[in-house]
């Protein structure tokens, strides 16, 4: 029992509980590019302060509101934010303030306003309570996110990946990274782009000696170079040639090069082992994603600083930039295993291109080798429920009034 509990204690605290590398295409290569486009809905459900509802009843609960008054003051014994937490909710707050807070977010969803959204999160900002749908269902709306008939969201993780590169070429620094040529040669497909359909046009921003590293952080969509001298500088989507993302392990794995799970390291042990084979299996995804150098820090879509282990990718037709989420998070064990569930607050601030629907969600890791690990271990289901402060919505009709199967 003792080593169970250091087991959690260990790895929460580390890791922060992030989830997996999109095990949708194996291990961690999975096309998590922050461009990512949109797919229909599945649906909604809500559990409102009217319903004396336990925990173990949440997925029972109808489908319509009612909103009413009784609206309860947090738990006399306060439970302490983390700092993770009061900084997500900080950064939630800045960016919807510094948007139209009169704008209606993802009206074909949850059709309310950024005032609404900001309101919320400075409720949070307030809530000494616990955090839990029983604690906090007479205080907020809790949305649940859910896929048609499945109950439970799926969570997965990723990360920022770091290379090693140079602001010039040499012998060894001779793989580019190219930023967008905003012209027709953007569309040219991995293979035309890696026989030279852009060098020396004046689109290299920089050059690596990884060329599988950059492979993968193309996957990502954001990365850290790291130079000679220690300094980093951060890696900002710019662009896609717009080709279809094809999976390079599926392929592996499928002639026979690889046995078992195609992971990451054996995918790079076996290029390094068949350097003459590398590009040929790289171009099978002709995907590629161009990038523009960043001296701050790693940025998310919505341009809110990432806070590992609390960050999401989200479908933002569903689920607005701006939006708290609270989620039935798995933890997991040093060897990937699920252990148990908690409860955690995430913050929609990022997108995915295979994370669609209102009931998938990514969480992010943290930058390095270490948190591509966490990620690419991790992977699970569980609640989730978008929060709507009950005070923002009094006397006010939104998508959540008075249609008995609504459509978000």
């Amino acid at each position: 029992m003792l080593v169970k509990q250091v087991t959690r204690i260990l790895f929460c605290s580390v890791f922060i509980i992030p989830l997996s590398a999109h095990a949708d295409y194996m291990d961690d290569e999975f096309d998590s590019e922050n461009d990512f486009s949109i797919q229909e809905f599945a649906g909604f459900k809500y559990a409102t302060a009217e319903q004396d509802t336990s925990y173990s009843d949440l997925s029972n609960i109808y489908e319509t509101p009612r909103f009413s008054n009784n609206y309860k003051k947090p738990s006399r014994n306060p439970v302490k934010q983390s700092k993770k937490v009061r900084l997500g909710l900080k950064n939630t707050i800045d960016y919807l303030k510094s948007n139209n807070l009169n704008r209606t977010v993802a009206p074909s969803s949850v059709n309310v306003s950024n005032r609404q959204l900001a309101e919320t999160a400075s409720a949070l900002m307030k809530w000494q309570g616990k955090y839990s749908p029983e604690a906090m269902k007479n205080n907020f709306y809790l949305m649940e996110l859910r896929h048609g008939n499945k109950s439970k969201s799926k969570f997965t993780g990723y990360y920022t990946p770091t290379v090693s590169a140079q602001l010039y070429p040499d012998a060894e620094y001779r793989f580019p990274i190219y930023r967008s040529p905003m012209s027709n040669k953007r569309f040219l497909s991995r293979k035309q782009i890696a026989n030279g359909g852009l060098a020396n046009k004046g689109f290299e921003i920089a050059w690596t000696n990884d060329p599988v590293g950059l492979f993968y952080l193309q996957i990502q969509g954001s990365g850290v170079l790291e130079f000679p001298n220690g300094q980093r500088k951060a890696l900002k989507y710019d662009g896609s040639n717009e080709k279809p993302f094809h999976s390079i392990a599926s392929y592996m794995k499928n002639k026979r090069l690889i046995s078992g799970n195609p992971s990451r390291s054996k995918i790079k042990k076996w290029l390094d082992k068949h350097p003459h084979e590398r590009d040929n299996i790289l171009n099978i995804n002709p995907r590629f994603i161009y990038f523009t150098l960043n001296n701050g820090d790693v940025k998310t879509a919505s341009g809110m600083p990432v806070v590992p282990g609390h960050t999401i990718a989200v479908d933002t037709k569903y689920i607005p930039f701006g939006s708290v989420i609270l989620a039935e998070v798995p933890i997991m064990n040093i060897y990937g295993k699920v252990i148990g569930n908690e409860w955690r607050v995430l913050f929609s601030q990022d997108r995915g291109h295979a994370i669609k629907g209102p009931a998938r969600m990514d969480i992010y890791t943290g930058a390095g080798e270490s948190a591509r690990q966490m990620a690419n271990h991790l992977t699970g289901y569980g609640k989730a429920y978008l929060l709507l402060n009950k005070p923002s919505f009094e006397g006010t009709l939104t998508a959540l009034d008075n249609n008995e199967n609504p459509k978000l």
